[in-house]
């Protein structure tokens, strides 16, 4: 605990960090990639998809045209005037070579930036945070909008899990009843007395600065889910201005093994629309706010007997923000012919994510040897060229 609860309290506000606010938002269950960015024009995809494919621009119910060889899933159209906008990439064939096709240890390994669990017991955000730390950071510097605490942030110095700001804490500013014992019962010298310490000081500094205060700006219209409303708090946090620098939520439903065009339009539809009143709510401020989508893999290239799909190698990235060099569909693709297929039936991946996050932690937080902090295991390969260095 950096300073005493009371100093704390009337301590000067915290100048804002200088460092990108990271949103990293993870789709649970692996999302099908080539059902969202569809790559219409290559001659497979429709062959290995008869049933569920996403029929090409101009067609019916057809995918919205990108750059004449993908296009977009039409329910996913709010995020298009993102796309045009320059402020939105997608890298269809990118993903964590962890070879596992289970979610618990996909997601384990993605969140740990590896491609074996053991070799590493904290997340690859908690190492960012480790090695970037100062005196002065703040103590809602990392927050899971989650109401737990994710492998990503596995070791991170206090993060903290909130489920609803608007009932974080329980009382006001420097004390009720509950927040008082609290403070009594983990005094130093007793255990956890600064894990505590640095609990309380977030509680009295969301209680005053009462990030609910900040109604959704410029015509922004949140779907009213889960999702919309993780990102509307979100919002509220980084206009707050309360030192935080990573927000971590997720986002569920994605397993979808059977019946894909029946329950793949409306969980796209609500990502789509939450992102594009995430971006719309903070304006000008998305200058300085990165949001990260990942998945813990993809799905086959081909469809099942069930109209679904089953779990595949490369998934999507999406990338979202003002120093995103947006507008395109990233990366090489591998074809999908069976020849190219990996493992004779998955999408390859050509872009290794931890390129991605290494190359933002150096160009948007200034961690010039995040490589060697965060993915000591990982052979780098060439950076994406996706961020815009800040300054630039």
């Amino acid at each position: 605990m950096h300073l005493s609860r009371r100093a704390f309290l009337t301590a000067p506000a915290r100048q804002s960090s200088r460092r990108d606010v990271l949103v990293y938002l993870f789709q649970r269950g692996a999302a099908d990639g080539l059902n969202t960015v569809v790559p219409y024009a290559d001659p497979h995809y429709t062959a290995l998809r008869p049933r569920i494919a996403v029929p090409p621009p101009g067609s019916g119910g057809g995918a919205i045209d990108l750059d004449g060889f993908f296009g977009l899933h039409p329910a996913a159209s709010a995020a298009l005037p993102l796309f045009q906008a320059g402020r939105l990439a997608w890298l269809p064939s990118s993903g964590i070579p962890h070879q596992s096709r289970s979610h618990f240890e996909a997601q384990d390994r993605s969140e740990r930036g590896v491609t074996e669990s053991h070799q590493a017991s904290s997340g690859w955000l908690a190492r960012h945070l480790q090695a970037t730390a100062t005196t002065q950071d703040s103590p809602l510097r990392a927050v899971s909008i989650s109401g737990a605490i994710p492998t990503a942030l596995a070791g991170a110095g206090d993060p903290l899990a909130i489920q609803e700001l608007s009932s974080f804490g329980l009382g006001a500013a420097g004390g009720s009843s509950y927040q008082d014992t609290l403070a009594l019962l983990y005094a130093p010298p007793r255990p956890f007395a600064e894990v505590a310490g640095s609990a309380l000081q977030a509680i009295d500094l969301l209680a005053a600065a009462n990030p609910t205060q900040f109604a959704p700006e410029h015509g922004a219209r949140y779907p009213n889910s889960e999702l919309g409303s993780k990102l509307l708090q979100a919002a509220q946090l980084i206009k707050a201005d309360l030192g935080v620098e990573v927000l971590c939520l997720d986002v569920g439903g994605w397993d979808h093994h059977e019946n894909l065009p029946n329950f793949l339009p409306g969980a796209l539809a609500d990502l789509c629309e939450a992102l594009a009143a995430f971006d719309t709510d903070l304006g000008t401020a998305m200058a300085d706010v990165t949001v990260i989508v990942q998945t813990e893999f993809g799905r086959r290239a081909g469809e099942n007997g069930a109209r679904g799909t089953d779990h595949g190698t490369a998934g999507l990235l999406w990338l979202l923000g003002g120093a995103v060099m947006g507008g395109r569909v990233v990366g090489d693709w591998p074809g999908l012919a069976p020849e190219q297929l990996a493992a004779g039936e998955d999408l390859a991946i050509t872009v290794d994510t931890r390129d991605v996050l290494a190359e933002f932690l150096s160009r948007r937080r200034g961690h010039e040897s995040a490589l060697v902090d965060v993915f000591p295991e990982h052979a780098p390969g060439a950076a994406p060229g996706v961020f815009l260095p800040r300054g630039g």
